[in-house]
């Protein structure tokens, strides 16, 4: 049993816990709306979590405005939906709490607290004006009897002569009647603090001879029976609401006159009771409103919206006066361009009454024009497009602020070459004014033309083509990479005998090696044909060694060596030129080993016998 009561108890307490905790969470987070099934335990919680505890009487204040915004903050959420009414009625029991909280404050914190309630009660108001319940059935009457209290309120804060203990609740009473005060004497008389109050059984009253309908459904009999007194309240409107008549007595006491008891806004007003007052002494004109008598221009007064003006009382007043000019409209006087009140549209602008005023005042230049005062060239202010530019006006703008220059052009100054702003190719280049920037910048080279550095060897920028070539900077560069060779010259590499880059002709050919002499030099008139190194060394051209066993002035031959070769063949030669065959066969007709070849026996041209 012991166990079980144990177990019990520590459940209990375990259960105190969570429910105290998740409190604590829902009053420190609200996360509840009106409406919501958790949203009243949620408020009890607030209640309980910052009041319970706090017994200083300015921090309860702080804790009650707190509450405060964010109930309108729950009307701000529930804005546009069903659950408006029951945010509102929330609102008003947060108000009349946060009123007579304050009223309990020491009173060297009534001006904070009360510059906050004020700005809590024009929110308030702010937010009520955007109400769907602001409308006009019964319920939403009921709205407007809080948003009058509100009002109320609201003049009451921002009037200085108003006293905190004063200042009015939404319940009816001022705050002060339910301060701390009084709140000692009840519990000095053994009441429950927080005690209710004791409704009339439903039915108990008969209240038919004023229907509690409206305005009046859904206030609190306190309202209109003060200090407990019931019997002998007048019925008559003024009885409650002379200080909330606007008239100031003008249409007598009798509200019901024109107003109804179960929507005061439903005025049935009888404008003939007016006489010759102006409206302006019931109705406050819009903001900006013309100031001239309302019926001048209102004379339908079933329908304030029929109305027609008639601009030729508007005498000197301009139509500024009114009307709102568009945005970058001309600052001058309407009436010099709107001479026709029934058309505003037909206007038209005389540009002469501009004066000192330049045309972008109210003209949007082109993109990318120039941004210089406009008059500058459009001086015909009957045709804009009738412009003369004065390039001398232009200061130190480059050309370039409005010209865009042709495809790969010089990327400097156009100013620097095209001085004469009359004629724009009339251009003259000063290089001297091109820096680092190299001739290839703007200057195509011919076709294979040396691709180094142009300013390498021109160097004269006033004659481009006095040039002079440093062959020292082309380093490894081979001479045929510019140079032609002539016809038939040796292929090989040009620096191999070129050696000398400042004298082309200046040439040390090395022949070692080379035994094709003919592929290069073409040999004298009637020279041997054959192969040059069979006579001429590469060491020296002039001394040859020509060796020729058979004598070459042989029978009258004197150096002819097509008599014995004919046809240039030296390879092969012939003695029938000077000697018949078939003599010499005869001849040698007692010989042995007798052939045709004549050398085999005649070496040297002579017989044997010799």
């Amino acid at each position: 049993m012991r166990r079980f009561l144990l177990i019990s108890l520590a459940l209990l307490l375990f259960i105190g816990v969570v429910a105290g905790a998740g409190a604590y969470v829902m009053a420190s987070k609200a996360p509840f709306l009106p409406g919501d099934w958790l949203f009243p335990t949620q408020i009890w919680a607030e209640q309980v979590w910052g009041l319970t505890f706090n017994h200083d009487a300015a921090s309860r204040a702080d804790v009650l405005l707190n509450l405060l915004e964010r109930r309108l903050d729950n009307l701000e959420a529930v804005r546009g939906t069903a659950d408006e009414w029951p945010a509102l009625v929330i609102i008003t029991n947060a108000m009349n709490q946060a009123t007579q909280a304050i009223a309990d404050a020491p009173e060297t914190e009534w001006t904070r607290l009360r510059g906050r309630l004020t700005r809590l009660t024009e929110r308030a108001i702010a937010l009520m004006d955007g109400l769907d319940v602001m409308q006009g059935n019964e319920v939403e009457t009921a709205v407007l009897n809080i948003y009058t209290q509100l009002q109320s309120l609201l003049a009451a804060l921002t009037g200085s002569e108003t006293a905190v203990a004063a200042l009015p609740g939404l319940d009816g009473r001022p705050a002060g009647e339910n301060s701390a005060s009084e709140t000692a004497v009840q519990d000095k008389r053994n009441t429950l603090p927080g005690s209710r109050r004791v409704p009339f059984p439903e039915g108990s009253v008969d209240h038919s001879f004023f229907p509690l309908n409206g305005g009046h459904g859904n206030i609190e009999c306190e309202t209109c029976h003060t200090n407990g007194t019931y019997q002998g309240t007048s019925a008559a409107c003024a009885a409650c609401h002379a200080q909330d008549d606007t008239h100031n007595g003008a249409y007598g006491a009798d509200c019901a006159t024109c107003h109804s008891i179960s929507d005061w806004q439903n005025v049935n007003f009888d404008h003939s009771f007016i006489g010759s007052q102006d409206c302006a002494a019931c109705h406050t004109a819009p903001v900006g409103h013309y100031a001239g008598a309302c019926s001048a221009c209102h004379s339908d007064t079933e329908n304030f919206a029929n109305a027609t003006f008639n601009h030729d009382t508007i005498g000197g007043t301009d139509c500024v006066a009114c009307h709102t000019a568009p945005a970058g409209h001309y600052s001058g006087a309407c009436s010099a361009c709107h001479s026709d009140t029934s058309n505003f549209r037909n206007a038209t602008f005389n540009h002469a009454t501009i004066g000192g005023t330049d045309c972008s005042a109210c003209h949007a230049p082109p993109a990318n024009h120039f941004n210089g005062e406009c008059r500058a060239c459009h001086q015909d202010t009957g045709n804009f497009r009738n412009a003369t530019f004065n390039h001398a006006t232009i200061g130190g703008t480059d050309c370039s602020a409005c010209h865009a220059p042709p495809a790969n052009h010089y990327g400097g100054e156009c100013r620097a070459c095209h001085q004469d702003t009359g004629n724009f190719r009339n251009a003259t280049f000063n290089h001297a004014t091109i820096g680092g920037t190299d001739c290839a910048a703007c200057h195509a080279p011919p076709a294979n033309h040396y691709g180094g550095e142009c300013r390498a060897c021109h160097q004269d920028t006033g004659n481009f083509r006095n040039a002079t070539f440093n062959h020292a900077t082309i380093g490894g560069t081979d001479c045929s990479a510019c140079h032609a060779p002539p016809a038939n010259h040796y292929p090989g590499a040009c620096t191999a005998c070129h050696t000398d880059t400042g004298n082309f002709r200046n040439v040390n050919f090395n022949h070692a090696g080379l035994t094709d002499c003919q592929s290069c030099h073409a040999p004298p008139a009637n020279h041997f044909p054959g192969q040059c190194s069979d006579c001429h060394t590469t060491n020296t051209w002039g001394g040859a060694s020509f060796n020729h066993t058979f004598p070459i002035n042989h029978e009258g031959a004197n150096g002819q060596c097509a008599t014995c070769h004919p046809g240039g063949d030296t390879a092969t030669y012939t003695c029938t030129s000077c000697h018949d065959y078939n003599k010499m066969d005869k001849e040698h007709d007692e010989e042995n080993n007798y052939s045709h070849n004549c050398v085999a026996c005649h070496a040297n041209g002579k017989d044997p016998d010799d």
